[in-house]
C-alpha cells in the first residue's frame, strides 16, 4: 500500500490503543515477531570457508560452546562437526532470547585433493577453525622453464619445401 491510498490513510490514522491492540491479536494469531524470527532462523552455526593453494580453512561460529561439547570427525570424505549449546543459568524467569541452545549438527562434503589426516582443530573466543592440508599431489606447484641458447652453428638447416 502507498501512502495517500484509502488503507493507508486508515491504518495510519488508527490510535496506538487500537494499534496495540492489533499487534496482539496479530502475535496470538502466528505467534510473536520475536518468536517468528527465533523459529526461521537456522540451528546450524554460520560457516565461513577460505581455499588456498595449500589448505581449507573452515570457520564455524559457536558462540558459549565448550571444546568439551563440541566434536569434530570426518568419514567418508564428510566433515562433521556437533556440539551442544547449553542455556544460560540466570535467576528469574526468562523474558527474551536471540540465542539458541540445544544440540547441532554442521556437514560439509570435503573434496578428495584434501588430506583428511590432517585435520587440525582450534577453538578460539566462540570461533571454531578447521585447517585441512591439501595433499602433495593436489597443490599447485611451479615447474621451472629452462632455457637452452643455440649458437649458429646448432640452427637447423632451411628446409627445401618452403613455399615460395
Amino acid at each position: 500500500m502507498l501512502p495517500g491510498t484509502p488503507a493507508f490513510s486508515r491504518i495510519w490514522n488508527l490510535s496506538p490503543a487500537t494499534l496495540d491492540e492489533l499487534r496482539r491479536e496479530f502475535d496470538n494469531a502466528v505467534g510473536s515477531v520475536s518468536g517468528a524470527v527465533s523459529r526461521t532462523c537456522s540451528p546450524h552455526p554460520p560457516v565461513s570457508v577460505w581455499e588456498s593453494d595449500e589448505r581449507l580453512i573452515v570457520e564455524l561460529d559457536v558462540p558459549g560452546v565448550t571444546q568439551a561439547d563440541l566434536e569434530v570427525s570426518v568419514e567418508d570424505g564428510v566433515l562433521t562437526v556437533t556440539g551442544n549449546r547449553r542455556p544460560s543459568e540466570h535467576a528469574g524467569e526468562p523474558k527474551h532470547s536471540d540465542g539458541r541452545s540445544g544440540e547441532f549438527s554442521r556437514s560439509i562434503k570435503l573434496h578428495a585433493s584434501l588430506d583428511t589426516t590432517s585435520i587440525q582443530a582450534e577453538l578460539d573466543n566462540g570461533v571454531l577453525t578447521l585447517s585441512i592440508a591439501r595433499r602433495a599431489e593436489a597443490q599447485t606447484r611451479t615447474i621451472p622453464v629452462a632455457v637452452r641458447t643455440r649458437s649458429a652453428d646448432q640452427l637447423p638447416e632451411a628446409s627445401t619445401n618452403q613455399p615460395s
